[in-house]
Parts: structure tokens; C-alpha cells; sequence
């Protein structure tokens, strides 16, 4: 019998951007730390999800440790013909491990793909049911998100606390000086990251319009050195219709421009000439370089936070139709006519029940970070990026960002804890 024959089954479920980079990778890098990750066949299956970007298949590919992708459209195949589920030829042993999105699919799946697999997983939402009564081991942020599942009756002795896996993903592939030498910022330049999002419509309206608050900010402050980094999600096609888009968005006061790339370098050339570098590797080439964000709600604000990285966040309401949201309203966007307007009316109804959009605030309740929350003006962006620069703001924002610890391990512990 060969090796391949006698390994075990690791089935990992996810389902947009955040969770993939933060939630899958550093618990992969965990895994294959081990010894008996050599045992195990890997498949990481793609699920359905409303805010997803398209392209986690791709950006899967490419994570150490994955054997097989599972995409969306093959996932729903084989739910719908269960018999496809025998292609990928799963063992009688093997584990689930669930890293977003609802619990209910990998419930399913187990059912449909006929594995006795035992099911695990990591999840911070509690408000939306997902049989997971079912599951071995629930993994949790935080006694809140624990107390919600004991309330709807999962027995205490399957939830543990292990605190917010964002943290595993953590890291810096450089150091600040050498970062800040690549971009050829001075001493005493702020560097200011613009995160446009990770999805198509976010970049759509969102490039054009940070673009444009950048610009004239550095009209406004002195010594500022704007830099784009672009999510893995994200494709080139995608800022260049952003960039086409730009100055034509009725919504708000933005800003064009062309992309100029170049073997691995990739420019965005605005108005006056000027140019703003577009940064492939993220905050763990690039992090120890910014001074100051401006980003769009999501895991990102968390990754900010934890590296300390003070930050502007952006949550505009002036399409509140294109936001995603969860539950049968969902469905409105498919219907004619109507949808649209009951789609913005639904969304607008959605956000309200948040105080905030940063994660790092709704995580402490309180406002650690600056944000902008509403129908949002082009020039508020920049006034008040250029109160935090000029009256001591990045630095008040980093001490505040201090109440997040970095000590533990979430993903080392949910390892641990499937496989110890």
C-alpha cells in the first residue's frame, strides 16, 4: 500500500478573504509544524458566501500545506450529486475543521460526502445558528462569544476560549528600517498605507476615493509618502476599472488615474504627474513601514490593531445597496425593480445595529481607533486624516492600541487541541 493510500483526511472549510489569510493560513503554518501533518491530505473547501471576493480559490492555491481546492461552484456540484463527492477518494479516517462562514456546511458535506469524520471549528459568530451541537470542539474569541452558544444550549464542555486567531497571523518579513529604505521614505516621512478592501466593488468605489483624500492631503501636510497595498484578493483588472471609474462616481468627489506596471512593479500615475507605488506581500513585507492606514472595515483593522499601526476606517453608507448582508434579505438583489431600493432600504437597516465599524472598537466597545461611519464626504476623509497627522494623533492612536495582546497563540492551541 503506498503512503499516499494510508494517509488521513484534513478537510478545512472557509469562505472569504479575512478568514483565508487570517484564519486558514497561520492555522496551516501551525499544522504543518508537526510531525503527523505528513499523515494527512489536505483539501480546503470554498463555500457560497456573500462576502466573498471570487478569487479564495486562487489565493488558496497558493498556501503551503493545501493538496486540493474545493471552489464554490465544484463545492454546491457535489452537495447537489453526492456521488461527485467520490472523485476526491476520502479515507475512512479523517478530521473536519471548520475556518468560516456558517457550520451548517460542514455538517452537510459530512452527511452528503458519507465521512465520519469528527468536526471542529473556529467561529466569532455566534447570532447565526449553525447545528453546532454537532461539532466536537467549538473554538472562541471570548467569554461573550461562548456565553451566546451556551445560551442556545451546546454543552459547555465543547466550547473553549482561545482567543482571536488574527493574532497567529501576525508577522513581519522585514524589519522597519529596511522597509522604509525599499520605499525610499526619509526619516521623518509618514507613510500612509491606502487599503481600498479586498472584494471588487469596495476597490471600485473606494481606490478613487482614498486616492483622491491622499492626494490632497499631501497638498495639506508636509513630508507624507502615500503608498497602495494591494490585497492578494485583489486583481490588476480590477484598480484599472477602478481607476477608469474614477472622478465619474456621482456618489462622491474621487479621483482617476492609470496603472503603470512594470516586471514586479506596479504604479498608479494621478493627476499632476504623480505617482503612488501599488505593494504586493501586505502588511507582513510592509507593516513595519506605515506610519498611518486608511482601510475599510474587516479583518485587516484587527491585523492593524495587533501590529499597532494606527488607522483611519472608512465605513460609507452613500451605496449602502452594494453592502452585503446576512439572512434571507440577501435575496433581495435578486429581484427586479424592486430590489434595489428595498435592498438599500434592508442595508441601511442592517448597519444600524452596529455602534461601530472597526473591528478593534467593537471589540472594546468604545472608540480605540478613528472611524468614519455613515454618508461620507471625500473631504472628511482627508480633514480628518490631516488632524490625526498634525496634532499627535498617530501617536495617541498607538498607545490606545496597546490594550491588544499579542502573547498568545490561538492557532497553535486549536492545533493542540484536534490533534494533542
Amino acid at each position: 500500500m503506498s503512503r499516499q493510500e494510508t494517509k488521513r483526511d484534513l478537510i478545512l472549510f472557509s469562505n472569504s478573504p479575512g478568514e483565508v489569510s487570517t484564519w486558514v493560513a497561520p492555522v496551516l503554518r501551525r499544522f504543518l509544524c508537526h510531525a503527523f501533518a505528513s499523515s494527512f491530505r489536505t483539501f480546503l473547501v470554498i463555500h457560497p458566501c456573500q462576502f466573498a471576493s471570487g478569487n479564495e480559490p486562487f489565493v488558496a492555491e497558493s498556501l503551503e500545506g493545501v493538496d486540493t481546492v474545493v471552489p464554490p461552484a465544484q463545492y454546491l456540484r457535489c452537495m447537489l450529486w453526492g456521488s461527485w463527492w467520490k472523485r476526491y477518494g476520502f479515507k475512512k479516517e479523517g478530521v473536519i475543521l471548520s475556518l468560516g462562514g456558517s457550520l451548517k456546511h460542514p455538517v452537510a458535506f459530512k452527511k452528503r460526502a458519507g465521512v465520519g469524520y469528527p468536526l471542529y471549528a473556529y467561529t466569532n459568530n455566534p447570532d447565526l445558528p449553525g447545528r453546532e451541537k454537532e461539532y466536537e470542539r467549538v473554538f472562541v474569541r471570548n467569554e461573550y462569544v461562548r456565553d451566546k452558544y451556551l445560551a442556545r444550549g451546546v454543552p459547555d464542555k465543547s466550547i473553549l476560549i482561545v482567543g482571536d486567531l488574527v493574532k497567529s497571523s501576525i508577522a513581519s518579513n522585514r524589519s522597519r528600517e529596511d522597509a522604509r529604505k525599499s520605499l525610499g521614505a526619509a526619516k521623518g516621512e509618514t507613510v500612509l498605507a491606502v487599503m481600498p478592501g479586498s472584494r471588487a466593488f469596495q476597490v471600485h468605489f473606494m481606490l478613487p476615493a482614498f486616492l483622491k483624500a491622499a492626494d490632497d492631503l499631501t497638498g495639506m501636510v508636509p513630508d507624507i509618502r502615500v503608498i497602495v497595498l494591494k490585497s492578494p484578493f485583489v486583481t490588476y483588472r480590477w484598480i484599472e476599472e477602478a481607476l477608469a471609474k474614477g472622478g465619474k462616481i456621482k456618489e462622491g468627489n474621487t479621483i482617476g488615474g492609470t496603472l503603470l506596471r512594470n516586471k514586479d512593479e506596479a504604479v498608479i500615475q494621478i493627476r499632476g504627474n504623480k505617482t503612488v507605488p501599488v505593494l504586493e506581500g501586505g502588511l507582513e513585507e510592509w507593516g513595519e513601514a506605515i506610519d498611518l492606514a486608511v482601510t475599510l472595515p474587516g479583518s485587516n483593522t484587527m491585523q492593524l490593531a495587533y501590529r499597532r499601526i494606527p488607522m483611519l476606517t472608512v465605513m460609507p453608507l452613500n451605496k449602502p445597496e452594494i453592502i452585503p448582508i446576512v439572512g434571507p434579505l440577501a435575496v433581495l438583489k435578486y429581484i427586479p425593480l424592486l430590489g434595489k431600493p428595498l435592498l438599500k432600504k434592508a442595508a441601511l437597516s442592517y448597519t444600524k445595529k452596529f455602534r461601530f465599524a472597526a473591528l478593534p472598537n467593537i471589540y472594546r466597545n468604545e472608540a480605540v481607533v478613528p472611524e468614519l461611519f455613515g454618508v461620507i464626504r471625500v473631504e472628511q476623509i482627508t480633514e480628518m486624516l490631516s488632524d490625526i497627522i498634525e496634532n499627535n494623533g498617530i501617536n495617541e492612536i498607538r498607545k490606545r492600541l496597546s490594550v491588544f495582546d499579542t502573547g498568545s497563540d490561538p492557532a497553535d492551541e486549536i492545533v493542540r487541541h484536534v490533534w494533542g
